[in-house]
Parts: structure tokens; sequence; C-alpha cells
């Protein structure tokens, strides 16, 4: 446990190290120092494993979030080229999202393991459920952006798509941990994950170029990572 929290506080100091730095310019000292941090959350995700008891069918649980912290590392190195060549925002936006969703897509598998180990009999009904509520979300969402001072432009399908992975996971994740108040704690991270990206919309889509919105934006993300990472922790039985 010792090494997952020095891990996490870690990252969460790189994480502040890199907004100082990014703040002023993206560079590639900068995207360094948000590598190293995403390394970190890695890392506190592995020593969780390490001192969490065996599990059984679990280590598929630990190994899917693991996959899913390492795609969030991709995803946290192209947004930033991103800002570094912005004649290639696009592609970089696209190719940064993929990385996120593949990463979504893997702590997705993670819960439905999970959640037919503590619950399985709500395992259909959870899983239909959020598939509801994210689309209800994500259409609220895409239809309230321009009174947001959002304009998604030609990445409008693209931010509708991830919306509807995101949205889904944090309605899955809700409904696994209140069967389960252990698992709030990877629900909590997926919670800042949500928020976090609602201010990097913001950001992107919505002109907000504001110091402020860079540490908010990237503490919330990092948050969200060390805390899907400590999960790991308490996930086996």
């Amino acid at each position: 446990m010792t090494g997952a929290i020095i891990l996490g506080v870690f990252s969460l100091i790189f994480c502040i190290l890199f907004c100082v730095f990014r703040a002023n310019k993206a560079t590639v000292y900068s995207l360094m120092l948000k590598t190293v941090a995403s390394l970190c959350f890695i890392m506190c995700g592995l020593f969780a494993i390490r001192g969490a008891a065996p599990s059984g069918n679990l280590l598929s649980v630990d190994l899917l979030i693991v996959f899913g912290l390492v795609c969030g590392l991709v995803g946290d190195i192209v947004l930033d080229l991103k800002v570094m060549h912005p004649e290639k925002s696009n592609q970089y936006f696209i190719a940064g999202t993929s990385a996120f969703s593949v990463g979504h897509i893997f702590y997705f598998l993670a819960v439905v393991f999970y959640n037919s180990e503590v619950s399985p009999k709500t395992l259909p009904w959870s899983i239909l459920t959020s598939v509801g509520i994210a689309l209800l979300l994500t259409a609220i969402i895409m239809f309230s952006s321009k009174k947001m001072g959002m304009n998604f432009g030609k990445l409008f399908y693209v931010v509708a798509i991830y919306s509807l992975i995101l949205t889904f996971m944090l309605s899955y994740s809700i409904s696994v941990a209140i069967f389960s108040p252990i698992f709030w704690i990877f629900a909590g991270g997926i919670i800042a994950f949500l928020l976090s990206d609602l201010v990097l919309s913001m950001q992107y889509f919505g002109g907000r170029t504001e110091k402020t919105w860079i540490y908010v934006n990237h503490i919330l993300y990092y948050l969200a990572q060390v805390a899907i990472a400590f999960s790991l922790l308490y996930l086996a039985f």
C-alpha cells in the first residue's frame, strides 16, 4: 500500500510541475513531465496489485485496469502533441480520444468482471440502465454545447461517441458501487475523469485559455487516474 500511495502522490506532484511549465508554453520539457506523471499512476496501479490479496479471477480486473492506465499514458502524450503542433490539431485529437476510448473499454471489461463476482444478478440491468442514461446524458451534452459556448465543428461525431463511452462508464461504475461500496473509489475516479473532460472541452471548443483551466483540468484528470489505480488495493477478496 505504501508504494502505491507514494507513487500516487508523485503522479500529482509531477502533474502540478507539468502545469507550471505548460501554463507558459507546451514544450518537450512539459511533455516529459506529463509523461512521468502518467508513468507514476501506472506504477501506482502495479504496486496496488502487489499489495492486494490473491484473487483468482479478479486478476483479470487488475490487468484490465492496468491496460486502461497505459492507454491513458498514450492519450496524455498524444493530446499534448496536439497543443505543440496545432497544424495537426484534429488528427492528434482523434488519436488521443481513441486512446482514451480504448482505455475506457478496458475499464468497462474490468467492471464487468468485478460486477459478475460481487453482484451477478445486477449485471444485465446495470448495463442496460447505463446505456439508457449514457444516451440521455450525451444528447443533453451535445445539444446544449452551443449554449455553453462550445463549437465542436468537424469533431462533433468524435466528441459524441467519446461522450457516450464516458457517460456510460460513469453510470455503470456508480451502479456497481451502489451494491459494492468499496467500488466508490473506482467510481470516484470516473466521476473526476468526466469533470476533467468537461473542463477540457471548454478549453478546446469553448475558447477558455485562462491558465487556471489548465490546472483544474489536469489535477482532476490525474486524481481520476490515481483513484482508479489505487482502487486495485481493494478489489481483491
